[in-house]
């Protein structure tokens, strides 16, 4: 009987041992879904996922610990792709799901900007004969705090003899709290060319300040000014560079500056041309920057006022020259190519260009995608004088390649290009981020009945049915974009990311009323942050 009641109970311990086995887990799995794939600014999408993880974590646009199983609502300001991805867990076993959003933006997207402030950030006070003429800019990080920080050169001229009354160097140091200062140059007023370098290599951007060839030749100036970066801005300090040539900063000569790659190795030099001499600065040398100065045959500059440079391989030969933009006294144009040779120029080689439209400013700009450097040009129907102005007769890319640049050009035209004239400094900036190679700013100037500040050239890019992809460029100013908050009347605009997220912000300088207390007239700046993003 005893082994009987042995056996029951083994045989009910066995049958409770099979009736407690463990069900095999589910699958792990995990779905996530977006209400739409392409939205428009402004406009919210909502995101929904289910899984039977134990643990989900959001990456990608969106971050932080999940729910297993969730609804949200999420609104993007930021133009382009935006990835969301899942990662869950159970266990030791991963699983993940990712969905690409596109915000689709227009252009007047790219350009919200905040009200401006009840009070401006800086004023100057000018004249009743007088004009404020913009002359120059410099961007780079001066005070060594990776935010993006700018310098733009403003001088005082007399309507009368066209003479310089007065010069003030601003700059604005990027940063939460953005602010307008005036920077101490003791006299040295040479800001009509800006060149931005890290000069001694300690990380923040130094400037050197040019005057112009123009006033070289007319207002018996010609001067040099070196700044130095610091952890509150450009200070004057001429002894920056070591000086040994015979170079004298208060009567310089010199008629145009720029960036260029002197040894080939990728770092970008100060190369400076004289009335007889050029000069170079090497940076990162082991004995500090140094003038360097060499000899040089001018005759093809005689009689011809330069107005900007821009090193490239012109001629598609494989050797890199320097371009001069410049005009002869019946107003006509001329550009001056120099090829590079070693570690410095070529002039027994140099070429003159005939009937090329004056140009007042020229820049490096990617056009097609493709290795080679485009060029960038724009100019008057007339040389200025800096205060009397003409409309802006060209505007175009000439493109390098196979045949000759000056024979591949593409022109861009805008809406009051017969009235109005851009001022030459140029923002190179890709606002869209569509990764085409960049669109283009101009700043309108002070001139005829102009109402718009800014305009805005955007690239675009077009691929048809046989996978040819062809380019080109859509100008529109601020006014025909309908933006808000841009002064209704003109005002110069200065462009830049002071707050390093991806929008431009803009400083406008507007006309004020006068000040009672000096009679004088007012130009007040205001900084108006861009929250497109």
């Amino acid at each position: 009987m005893r082994a009987k009641n042995l056996l029951i109970l083994f045989s009910l311990l066995l049958l409770a041992a099979c009736s407690d086995k463990e069900e095999p887990l589910e699958e792990l799995f995990l779905e996530l879904d977006a209400s739409s794939e392409n939205v428009d600014y402004g406009d919210s999408f909502t995101l929904t996922w289910n899984s039977n993880a134990s643990q989900c974590y959001a990456a990608g646009r969106w971050s932080g610990e999940k729910p297993i199983q969730g609804t949200e609502e999420i609104s993007i300001k930021r133009g382009g792709i935006s990835s969301f991805v899942l990662d869950c867990r159970r266990n030791n076993e991963f699983i993940n799901q990712a969905v690409a959003i596109t915000i689709v933006k227009n252009t007047a997207d790219y350009f919200i900007f905040a009200e401006r402030g009840e009070e401006p950030d800086f004023t100057i006070e000018y004249g009743e004969n007088e004009k404020v003429v913009f002359t120059s800019q410099a961007r780079g990080d001066v005070n060594n705090d990776t935010i993006p920080d700018i310098i733009f050169g403003v001088q005082t001229r007399s309507t009368i003899d066209n003479s310089i009354v007065q010069t003030k160097l601003l700059q604005m140091l990027g940063g939460p709290l953005p602010i307008i200062t005036e920077i101490i140059t003791d006299e040295c007023d040479a800001i009509s060319t800006l060149i931005p370098k890290d000069l001694d290599q300690d990380s923040s951007t130094d400037v050197i300040g040019l005057s112009s060839d123009y006033e070289r030749q007319n207002l018996n100036t010609s001067k040099i000014c070196i700044f130095k970066g610091t952890s509150l801005g450009l200070v004057l300090d001429n002894e920056l560079v070591t000086n040994e040539t015979a170079l004298n900063f208060n009567n310089s000569g010199i008629k145009a500056g720029g960036l260029v790659d002197r040894n080939n190795n990728v770092a970008l030099d100060i190369y400076l041309l004289g009335e007889s001499k050029e000069y170079w600065i090497e940076v990162g040398t082991t004995d500090g920057p140094i003038f360097e100065e060499f000899d040089y045959d001018n005759s093809l500059l005689e009689g011809l006022t330069l107005t900007d440079l821009l090193a490239l391989d012109f001629d598609s030969d494989s050797n890199e020259d320097i371009v001069f933009a410049a005009y002869d006294s019946d107003g006509n144009g001329k550009f001056v190519t120099v090829p590079r040779s070693g570690d410095g120029t070529n002039w027994a080689e140099a070429l003159l260009y005939e009937n090329i439209p004056y140009v007042k400013g020229i820049d490096s700009i990617v056009y097609d995608q493709d290795e080679e450097i485009d060029v960038l040009v724009m100019g008057d129907e007339n040389p200025s004088n800096g205060i009397d102005l003409s409309p802006t007769s060209t505007l175009k890319v000439y493109e390098t390649g196979e045949v000759n640049i000056l024979e591949n050009e593409v022109d861009i035209a805008f809406t009051n290009q017969a009235t109005a004239s851009l001022n030459n400094q140029v923002v190179l900036a890709d606002f869209d981020q569509d990764f085409d190679g960049g669109d283009i700013l101009y700043s309108f100037e002070d001139f005829g009945d102009i109402t718009a500040s800014f305009l805005i050239i955007e690239k675009q890019e077009t691929t048809d049915e046989e996978d040819v992809t062809t380019y080109s460029y859509l100008a529109l100013n601020n006014e025909e974009l309908g933006l808000q908050n841009v002064p209704t009347e003109h005002a110069h605009t200065i462009f830049v990311d002071y707050n390093s997220d991806f929008d431009i912000d803009a400083i406008f300088a507007v006309k004020g009323g006068p000040n009672p207390e000096t009679n004088l007239n007012t130009l007040d700046f205001y900084i108006q942050t861009n929250e497109s993003n």
